[in-house]
């Protein structure tokens, strides 16, 4: 689990690095910061999901489908309350955090299912 967590800090900051300089310089503060929040939402919600799969046996099959509806549930609830708070009570820039949330989404959802399907094959674990 901890070194998933350090996989995804990784990301986030080769991402900021890569993308959030260039956003700051061209767009501004107000932007900047839609972008770090959506990180944030996004690294947290990866945690939170991944921790269902950490607590499964490696080659049960119900286990994992179990596993794997906890973390879509988790999801699915944590991505709508959060953008649903930060559209109804922040004067966030909206279009900055869409874009920076669905883009941190996939690129940690990538990762994530690299790491399961590598435990799956029986390789060495990242988790």
């Amino acid at each position: 689990m901890i070194k998933f967590s350090g996989s995804i800090f990784l990301i986030d900051l080769i991402t900021l690095v890569l993308i959030g300089l260039p956003v700051y310089i061209n767009a501004g503060t107000e932007v900047f910061l839609s972008v770090l929040i959506a990180f944030a939402i996004t690294s947290a919600l990866a945690i939170a999901s991944f921790y269902p799969f950490t607590r499964m046996d490696a080659g049960s099959i119900n286990k994992y489908m179990t596993a794997m509806l906890i973390a879509m549930m988790l999801r699915m609830v944590f991505i709508g309350t959060s953008v649903a708070i930060v559209f109804l009570f922040t004067e966030l820039h909206q279009i900055g955090f869409t874009v920076a949330l669905l883009f941190s989404y996939i690129c940690k959802s990538a990762v994530e299912t690299y790491i399961l399907t590598r435990n799956q094959r029986g390789q060495p674990s990242v988790s």
